[in-house]
């Protein structure tokens, strides 16, 4: 009767096991990894006998090995362990030398009868591990702390050294020369294997996943096979599969985003199928009837045991005494660390089969897996969670509610809105995802309302795929800005992301012409994002800071959120500053967390920073434009243009705009230094010549505006030409604002000009009929300047203001025009 031999009963008894296992590890406050391990004991043919370790356990629990290796390095942080990188190969040798080295000398004095290729073969079982307790930490939330990512870094290192161990001592033993040639071949296919993986396979997963979708599960499929075959492929260097699936998942890190569907497909498949097999196969190789019929293996097991807890908790107490660690971090490198069971059952099979190791060494081996597991486990369980809570408490103040509200529109629009909302969600704050959609209170909105509920639907089906909660929202209402606004406030959304139409490139919204209506009175944060690829494909995220950032009332939620978007999409962070504030700045982006490889551009005006972002922008770069609402106190209408243009030179760019809260103009008083008289610019008026160029033109009314004043006459024109190529500033359909900086005037001047619409303007599709041009003196900064500009485009922007302008036809009327603007509002 047993072993059982019916397949869909072995199949159902495990997955029975598996399912069984986390419920008693609860109520019994065990690591479900360690009953599974039990399990695997009872049931086999060394126990009960109930189950066979077949050769279908056998592939699932060598894919299990496998995925656990590749796990570890998809959810390293790549980022801290690039900062720490010196600390993990530092922790990779104190923790492989000390076990190599003292296990052999014990094991070769202290059980006699051993060689010492022996002796050094059992020794590196002490100095590999297996990250077997890794899941327990990440369970916590400790897996990007510096402890977990040393000791994740670590164990490539340690693993590596171990299994070269290996080869070197079988090749030993069947007569193979440890000559020159010998070291140089096996260095040189591990040195190709590195480079094949990290060159080859994160190109190759950015072009699978730029064009074909995770809808039907091909991602997952492809992740599978790359991990295969990179493990497959890695013995040809001479190193075990476990290596080859290591380095798989860290090559494809920066590709799979944390918080994605993809990501939940993985961790769900190998948590609960390859995993928990790998654990049971490992289990049924313990033979209990030998341990008690040999007491030689007892003075084994008690060898290697204790071998392996002491000198792993020697090396993770030198590390972490090296590195200032506190005594909870050291316990959760020590449980990391001391855990055996890949390389050491690797070690073990591969010296017995070369007749290096006895059926001694063989079961000491099992044992010390058995007692490293649940003791691996137990430390990680108990420090981790100490870890964790000091933690929550040194963060608490940072974790701010975040309440991500998305405009749907159409159903082109879920899966890349619903995407960046799964990016920025941060999961360490409270708040919560809200999908709403805007259905027309017109004839048939039953059906409309049918339809809206699909879209929400597509909604809630991408959010249960990564794992997130999502909680749509429906609203009826004449007019969809409205209907957003009214769910900002029921919801209290703390930000809105809406979409960019993709047919239209001048700056309307998916809502339109709503767009200036919806920055204008949507008092919560708004992102309107234009994602025409996937966000895992981009490179590089670009992001530029205009002048006078750094009074933004959302400055440091735009720090915090710009990073974890970077992060989550496993792209650098390209910055651009300018201005006397661009090293504050820098410096608020270095510290701010979450850590993300950032680089930094310093540049001495806001316009060779543009120039510079425009230069560096390449095909699969993300560019996030920070905004200002316009007509507050910190907009000017040199920004106003700027997605317009990003959006119309750079089509094929994921590209992303954010607007602050509304802030009331009284709060900044006191932030922004304004001269001591906020008057408006002196206006002088003067007509256009009659037929003349553009560049012509500016000449003429500069000129004729100062006429006893040449210097000043020879620094203006250049600066208004280079704004009239560069930046002009469309303030209506016949109204073009030139700026820039010159002479000692005690204040700023607006040469206002007119006449017939100038055609050829430039480079440019406008032909105005109105040319202003704002003078601001050389030492002026930029935020007085700045300020200067906002004032002039508010006046022109003033309700009544373009239909009087279309009426006046001499430049006195239009100078009148202006002045009388500036009494109505005193």
């Amino acid at each position: 009767m047993f072993p059982l031999t019916d397949h869909v009963l072995i199949f159902t008894i495990m997955i029975s096991m598996i399912m069984l296992a986390p419920l008693l590890g609860s109520l019994l406050k065990i690591p479900d990894m360690v009953l599974l391990l039990i399990a695997g004991a009872v049931l086999g043919v060394n126990g009960l006998g109930i189950l066979e370790r077949n050769e279908a356990i056998t592939l699932l629990g060598e894919i299990g090995l496998l995925y656990i290796m590749f796990l570890a390095g998809l959810e390293i942080d790549l980022y801290e362990f690039s900062r720490t990188k010196l600390k993990s190969i530092s922790f990779g040798f104190i923790t492989f030398l000390i076990p190599q080295v003292l296990g052999a000398v014990v094991v070769y004095y202290v059980l006699g009868d051993w060689t010492w290729a022996g002796a050094i073969l059992m020794a590196s079982m002490f100095a590999s591990h297996t990250l077997l307790a890794y899941p327990v930490a990440a369970k916590l939330g400790i897996q990007r702390s510096q402890p977990v990512t040393i000791s994740v870094g670590a164990t490539i290192v340690t693993d590596t050294l171990a299994l070269l161990v290996l080869a070197v001592i079988v090749d030993a033993s069947q007569d193979i020369a440890l000559d020159f040639r010998f070291w140089v071949s096996l260095l040189l296919a591990l040195t190709l294997l590195v480079l094949a993986i990290t060159l080859i396979i994160p190109r190759l997963a950015r072009w699978f996943f730029k064009n074909v979708s995770e809808s039907g599960g091909t991602q997952f499929l492809f992740v599978l096979t790359v991990v295969c075959a990179c493990a497959y492929f890695s013995q040809y260097a001479r190193m075990k599969p476990l290596i080859g699936a290591f380095l798989a998942g860290a090559a494809l890190n920066r590709q799979i985003p944390s918080h994605s569907a993809l990501m939940n497909r993985l961790e769900f498949v190998g948590n609960n199928l390859f995993i928990p097999f790998f654990l049971i196969s490992v289990g049924m190789l313990v033979d209990p009837a030998v341990l008690v019929a040999d007491p030689e293996t007892w003075k084994v097991i008690g060898v290697m045991v204790g071998m392996v807890v002491v000198t792993k908790y020697t090396a993770a107490w030198v590390t972490g005494m090296i590195f200032g660690y506190k005594s909870s971090e050291r316990n959760v490198m020590f449980g990391l660390t001391v855990v055996q069971a890949a390389a050491t059952l690797a070690a073990a099979l591969v010296g017995f089969d070369a007749g290096l190791l006895n059926d001694a060494a063989l079961n000491g081996a099992i044992a010390m897996i058995m007692v490293t597991v649940p003791l691996g486990s137990a430390v990680v369980q108990r420090s981790g969670r100490k870890m964790a809570l000091a933690d929550v408490g040194s963060s608490r103040v940072l974790r701010l509610e975040q309440r991500l509200l998305l405009g749907i529109r159409n159903a082109e629009s879920v899966s890349s809105l619903m995407e960046i909302g799964l990016l920025m969600r941060d999961k360490s704050s409270p708040g919560g995802l809200y999908p709403l959609t805007i259905v027309s209170d017109q004839y048939e909105t039953k059906f409309a309302v049918a339809d809206g509920e699909k879209l929400l639907a597509q909604c809630i089906n991408q959010g249960s795929a990564a794992g997130v909660e999502v909680e749509p929202q429906l609203r009826v209402d004449m007019n969809p800005v409205d209907g957003i606004i009214r769910g900002v406030r029921e919801l209290r959304a703390t930000t809105v992301i809406a979409g960019w139409n993709e047919k239209i490139t001048t700056g309307n919204l998916i809502f339109g012409s709503t767009q200036e209506r919806l920055t204008e009175t949507c008092p919560s944060r708004v992102m309107v994002c234009r994602i025409l690829k996937p966000l895992a494909t981009n490179k590089i995220l670009r992001l530029p800071m205009p002048p006078l950032s750094e009074y933004r009332n959302d400055l440091s939620t735009l720090i915090r959120e710009s990073k974890l978007l970077a992060k989550q999409a496993g792209v650098d962070i390209h910055l651009y500053l300018s201005g006397p504030a661009a090293e504050s700045l820098k410096t608020s982006f270095e510290n701010a967390q979450p850590g993300c490889e950032t680089k930094v551009t310093l540049c001495k005006t806001w316009k060779e920073c543009r120039q510079k972002l425009f230069t560096d922008m390449g095909s699969d770069d993300l560019i996030l434009l920070p905004q200002i609402r316009r007509d507050t106190v910190l907009w000017t209408p040199t920004l106003d243009h700027l997605p317009a243009l990003i959006a119309s030179q750079f089509p094929e760019n994921n590209f992303i705009v954010i607007y602050p809260e509304i802030q009331r103009e009284e709060s900044f008083q006191g932030a922004i230094a304004l001269p001591a008289d906020d008057s408006f610019p002196e206006i002088r008026g003067v007509d256009f010549p009659v037929g003349q160029p553009a560049e012509a033109v500016i000449t003429h009314v500069v000129k004729e505006a100062l006429p006893d004043d040449e210097e000043m006459v020879e620094e203006a024109i250049p600066a208004l030409v280079d704004s009239a190529k560069l930046t002009p500033v469309d303030l209506t359909e016949e109204v073009v604002l030139l700026h820039g900086h010159c002479g000692e005037k005690d204040g700023p001047l607006l040469l206002v000009g007119s006449g017939e619409p100038l055609r050829p303007f430039f480079d440019h599709d406008s032909a105005p009929r109105i040319l202003v041009c704002l003078l601001s003196p050389r030492d002026d900064s930029p935020e007085i300047h700045l300020r200067s500009l906002a004032r002039v485009a508010k006046r022109f922007r003033h309700p009544g203001m373009k239909a009087k302008l279309a009426q006046a036809r001499r430049t006195a009327e239009i100078c009148q025009l202006l002045a009388d603007v500036g009494e109505e509002d005193a």
